[in-house]
């Protein structure tokens, strides 16, 4: 089987780690942005993402389209409308994943008809699209963890040392980028809240890309609160290999977006280091935390509580961990993501997925 993926992004665990992960195939993963071909030719450099065959983004539409000519089933990322004519020029069975969801049904009306099946993030995304996207099938297949790389293996002393991090103080993570919806301010307010209580508790936020506006309120409101001793940024470009050290460093994740397609990859990758996790009661964070975390009300007062109850209370954070564990290892580890999109290769070319 032969598949062709295109990579619409530069989310290197979703974009090369599923492609690494789908044994059964024949990969070839098309990188049209040239900061992820720079990501993957790092780490393939490094000995990863050596499995599957890759389109550099130098490469023109019609040396694309002899690619698209001798694959048997064409998994989307976006809603492409240009590959997804190509692709049903050619009679090959196509699959859109809803990554960036919510679209405008317009967006749907220009693509559907191209489109064999969408595949839904999550229930949350299928149930808020499903209306705008009329007939089409649209099944769930939720995002899935490298656990080789994500697990809790590093010692909590280990990755401090290495990062620069006290031992003598509780580390609250965020990870994601700087833009509104993600809802730094949350986490820096409930912060406010916190050292009234106690003295040691530090924010460590990882971040890349922001929306400068954006980084400007938050600054100001780091200010006005008085908490710049109690925070730390880290806007360096990281590795994804060297992405667990941080993960290790971390008493607590704590996920503050009111928008995402499946909780957030960073959000699963902490569970599955075994990190204690709180996030928004909003979009499809319940629905990817599961009971193996806690959820606060959109409130940085009831954020405050939550991360003060995990915090000062070691059995509950040995709990929580465990479960985030066991939760991504029975039930999101991209072994088990990779099976159902074989599966479902598989049922678009009229197999059954146990052939």
């Amino acid at each position: 089987m032969k598949v062709y993926f295109e990579a619409s992004s530069v989310l290197v665990s979703y974009n090369l780690d599923l492609p690494r992960a789908l044994l059964k195939a024949n990969v070839i993963v098309d990188i049209e942005h040239p900061l992820l071909y720079a990501i993957y030719l790092y780490e393939r450099f490094h000995g990863r993402y050596s499995k599957f065959k890759v389109i550099p983004p130098y490469i023109n539409k019609l040396t694309r389209s002899l690619f698209l000519s001798k694959v048997d089933v064409v998994h989307l990322n976006s809603l492409n409308v240009t590959l997804a004519k190509r692709a049903k020029e050619l009679e090959k069975p196509i699959i859109a994943v809803l990554h960036a969801a919510p679209f405008p049904k317009e967006v749907y009306n220009a693509i559907n008809d191209h489109i064999d099946v969408y595949v839904a993030p999550s229930y949350f995304t299928k149930q808020n699209e499903e209306a705008k996207i009329g007939s089409k099938k649209v099944v769930v297949i939720h995002h899935g963890v490298n656990t080789e790389l994500f697990n809790p293996s590093i010692p909590r002393e280990k990755a401090r040392r290495e990062i620069g991090i006290p031992l003598n103080v509780k580390v609250v993570l965020w990870n994601a980028r700087l833009s509104p919806e993600k809802r730094l301010e949350d986490l820096i307010i409930a912060l406010s809240l916190i050292i009234r209580e106690r003295d040691d508790v530090l924010v460590l936020v990882k971040t890349r890309a922001e929306v400068p506006s954006y980084k400007i309120r938050i600054n100001r409101l780091i200010k006005r609160l008085s908490v710049e001793r109690h925070i730390l940024f880290d806007e360096n470009w990281t590795p994804l290999i060297k992405m667990p050290i941080y993960y290790g460093v971390a008493d607590l994740y704590v996920n503050t977006s009111v928008t995402e397609a499946f909780g957030s990859l960073a959000m699963l990758e902490a569970m599955a280091c075994g990190i204690p996790t709180i996030a928004n009661n909003s979009s499809s964070n319940p629905e990817a935390l599961g009971d193996a975390g806690l959820l606060y009300n959109r409130e940085p007062y009831d954020l405050a509580e939550k991360i003060l109850e995990i915090l000062s209370n070691d059995r509950l954070a040995r709990i929580l961990s465990y479960k985030s564990y066991k939760r991504i290892k029975e039930n999101l580890t991209l072994t088990h993501i990779a099976k159902k999109y074989i599966d479902l290769y598989n049922r678009l070319m009229g197999y059954y997925s146990d052939e």
